[in-house]
């Protein structure tokens, strides 16, 4: 099946070459044949029940009173840990959340919604976004749905834990995806299954509705196949909700996503960052000089730059965060949940370990065992430290006058430090190495990595699309 846009989608409806109906069914078509019997890649956990219904009333508003947005009538899928208050369940993989639906929709959702997108269901994920066991738990496994495959081979790990969602933006079964991250869980799914992805700035996007683990460094974001498609999706999902106060701290300014990626990057230096302390494979050192040569004639100024990449131990401070962000969900829908605290968690797993503990539930322990009030002086040195190793970033960028810093490695200090990333495919995808160049920007300037991003797209159009039969 032809791989097409949101702007090639939306033609389309406005044309009447096709309805939302006929979307939904043409990609409803596609999972029933590739992801749940044909090649089982396992990435859609589920199917909205309402979805035809939704698509209805899509082309009936847009034939009445014309699109909302681009997104109108076009069907998505979220990851499973977004809170949707319809007949979906919400269960971050876990059998434990099996049967729970939300009292509540994530602010993200209700943004989708007015934008007048479909949700046609939700992805599979690592259980509790891959932060359940120390163990060898493989990405993309939970205890409620099973296993998540990658569509280009069995040998390349679908990585991180927007699994699902990457999987099935990759392999077509859906145009686009939300997934979400807390360190590398969206750049990490969109390098390994060869698509492209941007985590915003921490505060950009609501998280309320979210099963969390940190506060700190959550944030949903888009998964698509183009860079345009990320701008239009990132456009839609930003906003202030006062519920999450990171978003009410954001710089006042229009975040045009959808009308800037594209736009001239002549005002911008570009900076190519390599480690001192890492040595680069032949074909990383042959990717990173091909991109220099496509974006110098491009940008303002190109510089090379180079750093110590430290020790940078996020699971320590993320023990301590997980057990208050979690707490703290459980309490808001306490009503509708079977689960009321990460105590009653561990519980109930131990009671199916069979089931619920194949790779053991270690970090769910480590955090319980800590006090929930992120007092401990081992918590608040080790967040200290890290927030200084992180900000390098930010110190180079702004010691160098640089607006993006390209690597070929992911890392984690935009995730800590709260940086905007975006990913794209940096080879074809046609052996077992997925490779991807990261562009990372100061806070809030989202649009500068986009730009790059897109330049860097365009000029190179390395991604294919797996070899998947029907």
């Amino acid at each position: 099946m032809k791989e097409y846009t949101i702007k090639q989608l939306a033609e389309g409806l406005d044309s009447g070459k096709w309805t939302s109906v006929d979307l939904v069914h043409m990609y409803l078509e596609r999972i029933e044949a590739i992801d749940q019997n044909g090649l089982e890649l396992n990435s859609i956990a589920q199917v909205n029940p309402d979805v035809y219904a939704i698509a209805r009333q899509r082309d009936e508003e847009r034939n009445s009173k014309g699109p909302r947005s681009i997104l109108h009538g076009i069907p998505l899928v979220l990851k499973d840990n977004i809170n949707t208050k319809d007949k979906q369940n919400t269960t971050a993989g876990s059998l434990a959340l099996a049967n729970f639906i939300a009292p509540y929709e994530a602010h993200i959702v209700t943004l989708l919604e007015q934008s007048g997108a479909i949700i046609l269901g939700k992805a599979n994920l690592s259980e509790f976004a891959y932060f359940m066991s120390f163990g060898d738990m493989p990405s993309g496994y939970g205890s409620r749905f099973g296993q998540v495959k990658s569509p280009y081979s069995e040998k390349i790990d679908p990585l991180g834990s927007s699994t699902g969602s990457a999987v099935a933006v990759a392999a077509n079964l859906i145009p686009i995806a939300i997934g979400t991250e807390t360190n590398g869980s969206l750049t990490a799914p969109a390098q390994n299954n060869s698509i492209v992805t941007i985590k915003p700035t921490l505060g950009l996007v609501s998280r309320t509705g979210i099963i969390p683990i940190s506060h700190l460094q959550d944030t949903a974001g888009p998964l698509t196949r183009t860079v345009a498609d990320a701008a239009i999706l990132l456009e839609a999902i930003v906003g202030k909700d006062p519920a999450d106060k990171a978003t009410l701290l954001r710089k006042e300014k229009d975040y045009h996503f959808s009308k800037t990626y594209d736009q001239p990057i002549d005002q911008l230096t570009v900076g190519f960052l390599t480690f001192d302390n890492i040595a680069y494979e032949e074909e990383e050192i042959r990717i990173f000089k091909k991109a220099m040569q496509i974006l110098e004639p491009k940008a303002k100024a190109i510089k090379q730059v180079h750093l110590e990449h430290p020790q940078m131990p996020n699971h320590k401070t993320l023990i301590y965060e997980f057990k208050a962000d979690i707490n703290h969900y459980f309490h808001t829908v306490q009503e509708s949940s079977p689960i009321s605290s990460l105590k009653e968690l561990i519980e109930f797993n131990k009671k199916d370990p069979k089931r619920c503990l194949k790779y053991g539930q270690s970090i769910f322990e480590a955090a319980e065992e800590t006090s929930g009030t992120l007092t401990e002086q081992e918590y608040v040195e080790t967040r200290k430290q890290l927030l200084e190793d992180a900000n390098a970033f930010n110190r180079i960028m702004e010691q160098e006058g640089i607006d993006v810093l390209v690597m070929n490695r992911r890392t984690s200090h935009a995730p800590i430090a709260g940086n905007p990333v975006a990913a794209v495919p940096a080879k074809a995808l046609v052996d077992d190495i997925p490779r991807s160049l990261f562009f990372v920007a100061k806070n809030f300037d989202d649009q500068y990595c986009l730009q790059v991003a897109y330049q860097y797209e365009q000029a190179t159009k390395y991604r294919i699309p797996p070899t998947l039969s029907e």
